[in-house]
């Protein structure tokens, strides 16, 4: 078993883009890829890569999207594309040697790189509460709070930046004050502020294509894992809308949790993806 160094590396994608990146676990464990939301970093996956459960029978990979936390984060639109979000996530698993790896999270990008490369690369997806699926399957479910917050969200004002800062904190956990130490709320609220608006814009306008991954990838295993109190999406929408799409779907509705499943219910969290990428790899640790 090997703990993450903290310190990680970086991986150069293909158009020349730093991706920071860290991994932790047994090398000969199931390759997992651990992938952050928007306007957070890596630090949200402390409680997944300190679960000695998790270290001793997974290989586990973390890395930082483009325009976030310690990657680089490029100016132009054009460094915010599908192919892009594909190729990093291709720069990743080919510098730790990883193939077909489950991904936790990162909703986005296994659409990117299904479109990009094909269905062959990714085993299975985790959700780790209110996944966004898709640029436009992100519209059909997103909580009505989510929409209101939104323009403090894209505010470029550097006077209204720390709000913004903290009203995107509070709204990724239920009891912030109980569940976000102040410790771990200042790295959640440096990974906001890290990106800047520019980046912000240009991450969450990017335009999508799906359709090769819904007709090549959405019969792959998939789990959601979903709080009834996620501010960023409602549960009821979320559930159906994924049941719509993935055929080989599994839901857990957790009650009283927010949004940041992985972060307020770790232990629940943990064993619900080890046991899931457990049954849907042939090459388990036992």
């Amino acid at each position: 078993m090997q703990a993450t160094t903290g310190a990680g590396r970086y991986v150069v994608s293909q158009d020349g883009t730093r991706i920071w990146a860290d991994v932790a676990g047994n090398k000969s464990g199931i390759p997992v890829i651990f992938i952050h939301a928007l306007a957070c970093s890596a630090v949200v996956w402390d409680k997944q890569f300190s679960d000695r459960n998790l270290l001793d029978n997974l290989y586990m990979i973390k890395y930082e999207l483009r325009g976030h936390g310690r990657s680089d984060h490029p100016l132009t639109a054009e460094s915010y594309t599908t192919q892009k979000y594909a190729e990093d996530f291709m720069a990743v698993s080919e510098a730790f040697g990883v193939v077909k790896p489950f991904v936790s999270y990162g909703a986005f990008v296994p659409v990117d790189v299904a479109e990009t490369f094909g269905p062959d690369h990714i085993s299975g997806v985790v959700f780790s509460g209110g996944p966004g699926l898709t640029q436009d399957l992100h519209r059909e479910k997103a909580h009505p709070y989510l929409a209101q917050i939104l323009p403090t969200l894209q505010t470029t004002d550097a006077n209204q930046l720390p709000h913004a800062a903290d009203v995107f904190v509070d709204s990724c956990v239920k009891d912030p004050q109980h569940n976000l130490p102040y410790e771990s709320r200042l790295q959640w609220l440096a990974s906001f502020l890290m990106q800047s608006p520019t980046v912000r814009k240009y991450t969450v306008s990017r335009i999508q294509s799906t359709a090769r991954w819904e007709r090549e990838f959405t019969h792959k295993p998939h789990l959601l894992m979903q709080g009834t109190d996620d501010l960023h999406s409602q549960v009821d929408k979320i559930v159906a809308v994924s049941k719509r799409v993935f055929s080989n779907l599994e839901v857990v509705v957790l009650e009283g949790v927010g949004h940041a499943v992985c972060w307020e219910v770790p232990e629940r969290h943990n064993a619900l993806l080890l046991d899931f990428v457990r049954r849907h790899c042939a090459n388990a640790v036992v």
